[in-house]
């Protein structure tokens, strides 16, 4: 079932840097590691990306066909998705007699060195990547992740269709789905809501890298909706000054690898993610960090103050 709670919520610019390391959060003015293409005519077989028409419009596709998008958070071509965020995002990596498809402008391409000494491409200024939750040609499951990600048209310009474009006041929703372990809370659209056994206190640690894997769920300010019950739900502020909804004691984030409503693939992850259940609590199976939830795996509840 689903009863809608209508709350005003914004994107947040997710910075993907290392997870909890001190390392800068945005990227280099004036990468090193950036060479510009080779000028020659591709060859249209073994192209590294090429154009496709899709819902979107004319967008950039890399193998099997599969969508490639660009990182708000990458500047001056610069790759700062690594480590869980490269998991979710894999970067489409070239060798150094990579080719673009003809019809596509040679000038706009170019690859930048990534900190593992791999090549990545880059179109326009924006690093290129894969998006794990999507499956086949054609999908756009990435598109507008977090307000971050975008679909790169083959101008070399990321696509923002007018879903992602309504993100800055647009309100959106918090509901309550199913799942095979119960009631649990999705967003606006059905996707999963997630706790982290890590955030002590109920206060936010999952930043930088970790962020872009697990986006959390930002709220426009540090007033809570009055739709939502203050017996259950709350209003955090972040370290960079933002807020987070928080349902009992656990801040709520959605999960990267989730591309559909009803995915939960993010349940049990490294023993610390669960997903949140609508009365603040985190739903636990069998052998979960949630000491309090039922052992025997049938779905009870976790107390959210464990």
């Amino acid at each position: 079932m689903n009863r809608p709670f209508t709350i005003g919520l914004v994107a947040i610019g997710l910075v993907a840097t290392a997870c909890g390391s001190d390392a800068p959060l945005t990227a280099p003015s004036a990468p090193a590691s950036t060479t510009v293409a080779p000028a020659v005519a591709p060859a249209a077989s073994g192209a590294s990306v090429t154009g496709s028409e899709s819902s979107l419009g004319s967008i950039l596709v890399g193998e099997r066909g599969l969508t490639v998008y660009g990182f708000t958070n990458d500047s001056a071509a610069s790759s700062t998705c690594t480590g869980a965020c490269a998991d979710a995002w894999p970067p489409l990596v070239v060798s150094e007699d990579w080719s673009v498809a003809p019809g596509l402008d040679l000038g706009i391409f170019a690859t930048t060195v990534r900190d593992d000494g791999q090549l990545q491409l880059v179109a326009g200024k924006w690093p290129l990547y894969y998006f794990a939750g999507d499956i086949a040609p054609g999908d756009v499951n990435g598109q507008g992740s977090g307000d971050v990600w975008f679909v790169v048209g083959t101008d070399g310009i990321l696509i923002a269709d007018a879903a992602a474009a309504q993100a800055g006041g647009a309100a959106v929703g918090v509901l309550v789905g199913q799942s095979n372990l119960g009631e649990i809370l999705t967003d606006q659209v059905g996707l999963s809501l997630y706790g982290f056994k890590e955030d002590v206190d109920g206060v936010p640690s999952c930043e930088g890298a970790c962020a872009d894997a697990w986006p959390p769920l930002i709220t426009a300010t540090a007033d809570l909706p009055a739709d939502l019950d203050p017996t259950v739900f709350s209003v955090v502020q972040r370290s960079d000054g933002s807020f987070q909804l928080r349902a009992g004691a656990w801040p709520l984030y959605r999960f990267a690898g989730d591309a559909a409503p009803g995915d939960s693939n993010g349940q049990g992850s490294g023993d610390v993610w669960f997903l949140a259940a609508p009365d603040g609590s985190l739903l636990g199976g069998a052998g979960s960090a949630d000491d309090s939830a039922s052992s025997s795996g049938d779905g009870s509840y976790g107390s959210a103050d464990s």
